[in-house]
């Protein structure tokens, strides 16, 4: 293996052992369920469903690692405009 495949493995490996909470958890089981429910009815849609809460909770993407937009987000955005207020002045213009 190439120096780029070895780490990919490394980081792929560092997402799925460590950064696990409840959230990231119940997704795993819950894709899971979906998916083995989906096998044992033989509806295969249920698959791509379940695979995708799957995959969120094993490797800890989006909202199962606790990176939601609108809580962590939004508040890293208000707090930081709160440092870029400015006085303004206003001239008055007649005609």
């Amino acid at each position: 293996m190439d120096e780029f495949t070895k780490q990919n493995h490394a980081i792929m490996k560092q997402r799925i052992l460590s950064g696990w909470n409840f959230q990231r958890l119940l997704f795993l089981i819950i894709g899971t369920a979906v998916i083995a429910q989906s096998i044992v009815q033989k509806e295969w849609l249920g698959l791509v469903f379940g695979g995708y809460f799957a995959v969120m909770g094993l490797f800890g993407l989006g909202c199962a690692a606790g990176n939601c937009y609108e809580r962590n987000c939004y508040r890293s955005t208000r707090q930081n405009n709160k440092t870029d207020i400015v006085d303004v002045n206003f001239e008055e213009v007649k005609k």
